[in-house]
């Protein structure tokens, strides 16, 4: 691209007088290194070793930071911060170890480094490195320049350049995270370098930077232990095992953090190390308690200023960073009181099996319930006072974001930690810290059951703390509420901030934010009082169920979309239990009255009409429908004829089959929520979905198990045949069409008679079973319903797969044993024989594999039931069918031994069968064996065998057993009498 003699006027001009050639330099160096950044070097490395060019051993990038450092025109050093970048962007992950050792010289190059000395933040012993500033002179003047330390500017692009590399690395090779994998590498390729092998170099940096006098450094100091602790949370230590890495430098994070909680901190620091406060407590990487302690008390001594309100305010800044610093304060307590809750909903399972099972391999658990508890009892004595300020940070948010035409309803005086001055430079800072505020407010009202404790709380106003910060006491402040009425602003306030918020969020809102509102939502919901008001207030419902099925089709994430159902479940949970409520009440109030003058309860009353825009049941129809469409696009009904692509659909993801099984999951659910009349309207639509999953999921799989999507299709369709609407007088009829066209269905698209299918057999006889075992026997006892049934049953049964036939064995003694005998009869007339005829080829061939063995055992287990069922007159021809099986299943004396494993389990199950058999029905049993030698013998001989058997194995145990007890040395005197 370029020779070296390009090159050279580069690096000879670098220190030129003129600020205009200095400038041409470097802009020809920012565009060679955007594009050839390795070659740039590799020409500067070359031609520093031919003249004496002021390059040292850090090469062209240790010239640049030294230029950095002494230029002041801004142009310039943007320049060069840029070309830094880019050969930081393309080299850095290849040269790990010197971009290290370069940016830790520029940042360990400090002249107050000697008072950080005491606290070991490498955790080893550092080699002599010469003179940090080596990189800026030339190698012959090294003894005669005087050291000059870098300005704070330089240190703080070094910092960034640190977060960079971090960052290079996380998008490179997982190995930069994982100590054992790295090692594994290092074997391998002995040059290979690995970020977490530095993390000692990368602690000390971020120390070093945190803990300056120079504000703007501390803030990158501190934004760099932030991504340190994110990034290195998990990383386990390999010679600790149940331990992290970052374990050992608990010392060196509480040191780095303890200076920016002092009196005389700018906001912004202790802003910022409120943040890195979260997130180390959050991390899980703290082991002790007293350190979980000290680090607490960080945020403790925070929220006191917090409390103090204007007094503890610093005069030398503006208002508006008070509310800065008070945001972040009260963000990183609802960080902190998030993740809390979050370990102690882990830990509670673990402790209730620890109060069971008192073990010593338990103790990693304790430790881990002794830290949870010991989290959660240190925020529970803030949580009174957090609670307030919360609920007053949310409210002044809510006001700021009104739109500008309602911009009178703005308090005059200010909220309650801004002033009316500071109104526009406080927005930012509630935009940054709501969300997390949002999610810790609704679960400490989740923890507390929306329970007025506090006697004060009604009397003030919800707005304002019970120690105001900022503003004046309103007049409006004496006013009492009732706890309902408290209860009822504090519902809106949280509802009404995610609604506005979930409504339209921008494209480059965080994911973090909405998934916190979806999280609040949850918490919420899971409250009796809250649902009992969405269950109440049908329009807040829809409303809700529109903003959540606008955010489905906005946002692609599965992890959002999951979430977004989880909240449905809960609306949905609150309309049934409202509709009970209101069947209930009716019920008792009307006394002894006939339920025929009962008034009909649910979407869609008398009529069975659902208005859209109005009805719950249609939004959530539209919602669970735009997921299942789009996962499986093959519902859509404009789709249907249309081949695709590959031939056949492509296999669900993982988050794919969880959202269509929760999305199923709502479906079933619906027909609660309508009366009568209305699940008419819902029903073809449930039922076309639901078989139409199965219809394109169930597959055959290798393993024949049945995937999650199709058994959450299977479990909703029994729940929607054996809902109690099905029975109603006013919607029987109606359901059972449609149930028979549904079962039509089924029977239509899986018919391996006509055409090969590669539907599962087990599936799709699941799905005709519910239908044959929870339906009504109107819907199954159609001649050419039920003929079809029969014949889907009979091709199974004549399937090679043992898999298969276990399952519908299984599935035929449900139906068997059906209370109803007009269900069952038919199955068993026409199936019985079929069954009897597969038991027999055991004569030809005995089982050689376990699933032969147990699709043997569930045949016979099968035919068993069916002698239980028949009536006495009947029952003798069963037992004459059975036993012969049970005897032709036997092995004698001669090839019992050398019988593989599935015939002797096989031999020894009939045998006790045969055994209790025998007892029940001895007449028939001895005119059997009169009338067939051959089985009677066969019989003897097994019997006999067995015998054998059980004598070898008693001696066998006796001679051990003896064999133990005889000491192996006689004692010459007799004790027995001492």
């Amino acid at each position: 691209m370029f020779s070296s003699k390009r090159v050279f006027p580069f690096q000879v001009n670098l220190c030129s007088s003129h600020l205009l050639l200095r400038r041409a330099v470097i802009a020809c160096l920012r565009q060679l290194a955007q594009r050839e950044a390795a070659e740039v070097l590799e020409h500067a490395r070359a031609l520093a070793k031919e003249s004496s060019v002021n390059i040292s051993e850090t090469g062209l990038e240790g010239a640049l930071f030294s230029l950095l450092d002494r230029e002041s025109d801004q142009r310039l050093c943007r320049d060069i911060q840029e070309t830094l970048s880019y050969i930081l962007s393309s080299m850095a992950v290849e040269n790990l170890s010197h971009w290290i050792k370069l940016c830790n010289e520029v940042l360990s190059a400090s002249a107050d480094f000697t008072t950080t000395a005491p606290v070991d933040t490498t955790q080893e012993e550092e080699e002599d490195r010469g003179d940090d500033n080596s990189i800026f002179t030339s190698r012959r003047d090294d003894q005669f320049q005087s050291v000059i330390k870098p300005r704070w500017p330089t240190r703080v692009f070094a910092a960034e350049c640190v977060c960079r590399i971090i960052t290079q690395c996380e998008n490179v090779d997982s190995a930069h995270f994982d100590m054992t994998m790295a090692q594994e590498r290092k074997v391998k390729h002995p040059k290979s370098d690995f970020l977490v092998s530095h993390l000692a170099d990368l602690i000390r940096m971020a120390f070093i930077a945190a803990t300056d006098h120079s504000n703007a450094l501390r803030l990158s100091g501190l934004e760099t232990l932030h991504v340190i602790i994110r990034k290195f949370a998990n990383v386990p230590e390999p010679e600790f095992p149940g331990h992290v890495i970052l374990e050992q430098y608990q010392a060196n994070v509480g040191a780095a953090l303890r200076p920016a909680f002092s009196p005389d901190t700018p906001p912004d620091v202790t802003a910022k190390a409120c943040q890195v406060c979260s997130a180390w407590i959050g991390s899980g990487v703290v082991s002790d308690l007293n350190d979980l302690r000290r680090v607490h008390q960080l945020l403790a001594t925070s929220l006191s200023k917090v409390q103090a309100g204007q007094e503890a305010q610093n005069k030398l800044y503006n208002e508006s960073t008070s509310t800065m610093e008070t945001l972040a304060v009260l963000k990183a307590w609802a960080e902190v009181y998030i993740v809390t809750m979050e370990r102690q909903k882990v830990c509670a399972p673990k402790q209730k099996q620890f109060l069971k099972v008192e073990r010593s391999a338990a103790g990693g658990s304790k430790d881990a319930i002794t830290i949870a508890e010991g989290l959660l009892n240190l925020v529970q004595l803030e949580l009174g006072t957090l609670s307030k300020l919360w609920l007053a940070a949310l409210q002044d948010y809510a006001l700021l974001t009104l739109p500008p035409e309602y911009a009178n309803q703005l308090p005059a005086e200010g909220g309650a930690f801004y002033t009316s001055e500071t109104i526009e430079a406080a927005r930012p800072h509630y935009c940054n810290s709501w969300a997390p505020i949002l999610h810790a407010t609704a679960l400490w009202l989740n923890s507390t059951g929306f329970i007025v404790i506090d006697p004060d709380e009604g009397s003030s106003r919800l707005s304002r703390p019970v120690t105001p910060t900022m503003g004046h006491e309103s007049t409006l402040a004496n006013v009492m509420k009732s706890p309902e009425d408290v209860n009822t602003d504090r519902f809106h306030l949280i509802l009404g901030i995610s609604v506005e918020f979930l409504c339209s969020p921008r494209p480059d809102v965080p994911m973090e934010s909405i998934v916190a509102c979806l999280n609040a939502l949850q918490s919420l919901l899971d409250v009796v009082w809250p649902r009992c008001k969405v269950g109440s207030d049908q329009e807040l419902g829809v409303e809700l169920l529109n903003v959540l099925h606008r955010l489905i089709l906005t946002r692609e994430s599965p992890f959002i979309q999951l979430a977004v159902i989880d909240v449905v479940e809960r609306i949905i949970r609150a309309a049934q239990e409202h509709v009970k409520e209101k069947r209930r009440s009716a019920e008792v109030d009307d006394g002894a009255a006939e339920k025929e003058t009962l008034p009909e309860f649910g979407e869609g009353s008398d009529t069975g009409g659902l208005v859209p825009g109005k009805s719950l049941v249609f939004a959530t129809l539209e919602l669970s429908l735009s997921i299942l469409v789009r996962q499986l696009p093959q519902l859509n009904p404009k789709l249907v004829g249309v081949h695709m692509s590959n031939g056949k659909p492509q296999p669900l993801s993982k988050d794919g089959v969880k959202l269509v099984a929760a999305a199923l999951g709502i479906l079933s659910e619906l027909v609660s929520v309508c009366s009568p009349t209305g699940t008419i309207s819902i029903l073809p639509t449930i039922l076309y979905l639901i078989t139409g999953v199965i219809k394109e999921t169930a597959v055959k799989t290798l393993d024949g198990c049945t995937s999650l999507t199709v058994g959450a299709a299977l479990q909703a369709l029994k729940a929607v045949v054996s809902s109690p609407m099905a029975r109603a007088e006013k919607s029987h009829a109606a359901w059972t069409r449609l149930l028979r066209s549904a079962l039509a269905t089924i029977l239509e698209f899986w018919n391996p008679e006509m055409t090969p299918s590669e539907l599962d057999e087990v599936s799709m006889l699941t799905a005709i079973s519910i239908f044959l075992m929870s339906a009504s026997p109107e819907v199954t006892c159609v001649q050419c319903l039920e003929k079809k049934c029969i014949n889907r049953f009979k091709i199974v049964l004549s399937s090679k797969n043992p898999i298969v036939l276990v399952q519908c064995y299984k599935l035929l003694q449900s139906i068997f044993q059906h209370p109803n005998r007009a269900v069952s009869t038919p199955y068993i007339h026409s199936l019985t024989i079929l069954i009897v005829q597969r038991l027999r080829d055991v004569e030809k061939e005995m089982p050689s594999t376990c699933a032969e063995l147990q699709a043997m055992q569930a045949g016979l287990k099968t035919l068993e039931t069916l002698i239980t069922l028949a009536e006495e007159q009947n029952r003798v021809h069963l037992v004459v069918l059975f036993l012969p099986i049970l005897i032709s299943c036997l092995l004698d004396e001669n090839t019992l031994t050398s019988a593989t494993n599935p015939a002797k389990s096989l031999h020894e199950f009939a045998l006790q069968n045969l055994m209790q058999i025998g007892p029940r029905y001895p007449s028939i049993f001895q005119k059997l064996m009169g009338t067939s030698p051959a089985m009677k013998a066969r019989l003897e001989g097994a019997v006999k065998g067995n015998q054998e058997s059980i004598k070898a194995k008693t001696a066998a145990g006796q001679s051990k057993c003896s064999g133990k007890s005889s000491p192996s040395i006689q004692l010459k005197t007799n004790f027995s009498n001492f």
